[in-house]
Formats: structure tokens, sequence, C-alpha cells
């Protein structure tokens, strides 16, 4: 087959070159900041013996309106990211009641094994950072590759050792020494098995000697780390925009991004160093069969039904047993008082979203069809469905103890439509056919996260796995929400790396 040249773009060039010093500089910084809290906690470097006395005077201290930014005793016991958020916000926000304090104070009150267990994993960022970073900057990689094999052998170790320290740390700690949230602790837990299970595909893929997978499933294993850099980013970030919210109630915020966000970190990597990469032989896409198609179909009207059935049988989510089970009253009240008018729209803009992607997927993989009018209904329901869910995310408002949740879910739900409309748009714009099969690949996955949400709160009631003293708090409508948008975009990731624009590319 007749191959196809690289195409050369001299912007493109010069925005790589000045990009991947940008992304090793935050890499890299966090890796200082995430050994500076290992070097805070480990007994070995703080030798201080009263460390949990001080950290218990921090709180006090902040909770009674004494301002402890930049003492002596912060510099002491907190590590220097903690510090920094209280410059940014307030010493009550940092350090009080309703933030991350506590779990400081546990944090010295563990024997020293065990802090220095913890101490290590948190160390070993900077490893995992550094090494990481240079995995996947391509100039790198392809200029030395010696050193490049290197480095990802180191970059795999401390990867297993980190998590295995995670592991028993976890194990030791329980759900209420974990920022004492039950949704942080479980999503520690898929960090860990994201990682480990990623990085043993990589290895797999490696041993086959396909490059191009063992370059996906090493950035979405990376993509799992990155939930750690990205955690801090966000706390510094959203606490400058806190106003009367605690620390705890914006972290509910941030644990419903941080998986997607993290992940997207992770696939934008792949796809910078997949279109570095120089163009092979054009890999043509293979047409639906007959049942593809209507499988398709059914399964779209069943993932419609799931979100416009209760608005016409129940009237109300609320009257939905399993749904008034899983959301605490408060939450419930002020989430139905705000989608309830709008739930039918917004059902026809999901229904009609999912039909016309499809439509117009099935015409891309048979070159023979214009997909005009499935393009154009495309971009109408999107457009719609996403500015309903900002709309929706507005009134909502942030994340609180009361209202959970609140926007941040379709506010995630809404910019991933807008961001793939985008990248949809643009790829037709430039007949790229390929990216274009991506991109609708992403959009179909995401416009199921409202019927996915129903369908996590009835499987979470049905199974009854999560603890009574945190279903109260909400925890089965925050990992119902994280679940809803989260998993449709990973799955959306592991098509794109096993897709036919993938293979498109001679990745070394």
């Amino acid at each position: 087959m007749k191959k196809t040249p690289l195409p050369s773009s001299s912007s493109g060039n010069q925005f790589q070159k000045w990009l991947w010093p940008i992304i090793g500089l935050i890499l890299i910084s966090y890796g200082l900041l995430a050994f500076n809290s290992g070097t805070t906690l480990s007994s070995i470097t703080n030798h201080a013996q009263n460390n949990e006395e001080v950290a218990i005077y921090i709180r006090d201290q902040a909770n009674s309106g004494t301002d402890m930014t930049g003492t002596a005793e912060a510099k002491q016991v907190m590590p220097a990211w903690a510090n920094l958020m209280a410059e940014f916000s307030s010493s009550s926000y940092a350090y009080g009641d309703d933030g991350l304090q506590e779990t400081q104070i546990y944090y010295f009150s563990m024997p020293e094994d065990r802090r220095n267990v913890l101490s290590t994993h948190m160390m070993l960022g900077a490893v995992l950072m550094i090494t990481g970073f240079l995995q996947f900057w391509p100039a790198f990689r392809r200029r030395y590759r010696k050193a490049h094999r290197f480095t990802g052998i180191i970059y795999i170790l401390a990867a297993f050792s980190s998590m295995i320290l995670s592991g028993i740390h976890l194990v030791n700690s329980g759900v209420a020494n974990t920022f004492n949230t039950y949704v942080f602790h479980v999503g520690l837990w898929i960090m860990l098995v994201g990682v480990l299970f990623s990085i043993s595909m990589a290895a797999v893929a490696l041993l086959r000697k396909d490059i191009a997978r063992h370059l996906g499933w090493q950035a979405l294993g990376f993509g799992f780390l990155l939930t750690a850099p990205l955690q801090r980013i966000d706390w510094l970030f959203f606490s400058t925009m806190a106003g009367d919210a605690s620390f705890n109630e914006m972290n509910i915020l941030v644990n419903t991004i941080l998986f997607v966000q993290a992940t997207m970190g992770g696939m934008l990597l792949f796809w910078l160093n997949r279109g570095s990469s120089p163009l092979k032989s054009v890999v043509e896409l293979s047409p639906f069969t007959t049942t593809v198609k209507s499988i398709g179909y059914i399964s779209i009207a069943a993932i419609s039904l799931i979100w416009l059935v209760p608005n016409l049988v129940f009237d109300s989510l609320k009257n939905i047993a399993f749904v008034d089970r899983t959301i605490s009253d408060s939450a419930l009240t002020w989430l139905v008082n705000i989608i309830d008018d709008e739930s039918l729209i917004f059902s026809f803009a999901m229904t009609v979203l999912l039909f016309s992607a499809w439509n117009q997927l099935i015409a891309l993989r048979n070159t023979e069809r214009k997909p005009v009018l499935s393009r154009y209904l495309t971009s109408v329901s999107a457009i719609a469905m996403a500015a309903i869910s900002f709309n929706w995310a507005y009134q909502l408002g942030i994340s609180s103890h009361e209202y959970s949740v609140a926007g941040v879910g379709f506010a995630t739900l809404g910019v991933l439509i807008v961001c793939f409309l985008l990248l949809l748009t643009n790829a037709h714009r430039k007949n790229e056919i390929g990216k274009a099969v991506e991109s609708l690949q992403f959009l179909l996955l995401i416009a199921t996260a409202p019927s996915l949400l129903l369908t996590n709160l009835w499987l979470i009631d049905t199974v009854n796995f999560i603890p009574n003293e945190y279903l109260i708090k909400n925890a089965a409508y925050e990992i119902a929400t994280i679940s809803a948008t989260f998993t449709p975009f990973f799955i959306g990731c592991l098509l794109s790396i096993y897709s036919s624009e993938t293979a498109r590319y001679r990745i070394s």
C-alpha cells in the first residue's frame, strides 16, 4: 500500500518545542513537593519528638481564629503544599477541623515503621514524576534509547514499590483515617489497581513488540499516577475560590473531577506522542455488520429509556425508591428542584445525540455515505445537552456537605461534550476520518452519563456495599456521579489506544 508522508508543520513543531519543557517543569515541581511531604513525615528525616502535639496545637489554634500561616510549627509538621494552601486561602481552611489536619495528626500518631512506609511512598512520587516525564518525552525516547529503557525499569520498579507501600498504608489505616471520606479511600484503591494493571498490560504489549499499545497502557497508568499532582493542584486552585466552604467540601468537588482530569492528562501524553510519530500505510475502517448496527440501536434505545422513563412514569427522581435510599433528603431535594422542569428536554437532546452520533459513526465507516444530516443533528443536540448541563451546574452550585456533589457532575459532563464536539468538528474540517471516529466514540459514550448515574445508584442500592455511616454522608451519590463520567471516558480511551487511527502511526 502507498505510504502517506509525515505532514510538516513548523507551528506545531514550535508548539511542542515549548510544551514538553513546561510539562516537565510541572511534573518535576510536583515531584519535589511529594518528596518534601515524605521528608516532613518520615521519622528518619524529621527528628522532632513532638510532631503529633504540634499538629494538634496548629489545629486548635486555627479553630480559635489564630493565624498559623508561615509559623515555625506549620513548617515543622505540615508539607509545603499545605502551607502554600494556607497562604492562598486561610489558616482555618488549611489547618482547621473540616480539613486535612485530622489526617495529618493521625500520620504522626502512627508507629515509626508505618510512618516510614507512607513517607517512602510519598518520596517515590519524585522518582515517578521525573522518570515518567522522560518516558513520554518523544525527543528523549528517540535519541537516547538505552537511557529510555533504563529509566523505564526505574519507573516500573518505583511504581510497583509505591503502590505496594500505599496498599499497606490503606489496609492499616482504614476509611476513617483517609481524610475521613469513604469516596477518597475507594478512589485510592482504584488508583492503586489502575496503576498496577495498566503497567502490567504495558509490559505484555512490550513483550509482543506492540509499541503503540505499550505506549497507550503506559499513558493510562501514568494518568492514574497523575491523580496525586492534579489533586494538589486542584486543592490549591479551588482554595482561592472556596468562600465559606471548607476544605472537605471543596474536596468533594476535587474527587468528582479527579479521575477524568488525570486520565485526560495521560491520554494527552499518548496523543502528543502518537501525533509526533511518522505516518505509515493508511488503515481503512471496516464497515459495521448488520448485527453490530442493530445491537448499537437497541443499546442506545435502552440507555435513553433509563433516563426518560423515570421522568414519564415517576414524574420526579425523588419518587424512585432506590434514588431516595441512596441520596440524602437535602441533596436530593436540591437536585430535583433544579433538574425536574427541564429533564424531558434534556432526555430528548441526549436521545437525539446518541442516535445521530451512532448514525454518523456508521456512515463514516462506510465511505460511500455522506453523514450530512447526522453531523448537523449531532452538533445541535450536543450543544443543547451541554448548555442544559452547564445551566444545571450553575444553579446547583459548588459542592457542600448538605448538597453533596451539587453541580460539578453536570459541569464535567458539559465540558467533555464541548471538548469532543470541537475535536469532531476539527477532524471533519481536516477530513481526518480516523480522528472523527474517535471523537464520535467519546461523544457517544459520554452522552450515556446521565443514564449511568441512575444505573450506578441502582447497583449500589442492590449490592449494598457502602456502610450506612458513609451512605448518609452521600458516598453513594458521589461514587455514582464519579463513575458515570469516568467509566465512559475511560472506555473511550481504550478504544482510542486500539483504534485504526492509532494503527496509522509508526510509534517507536
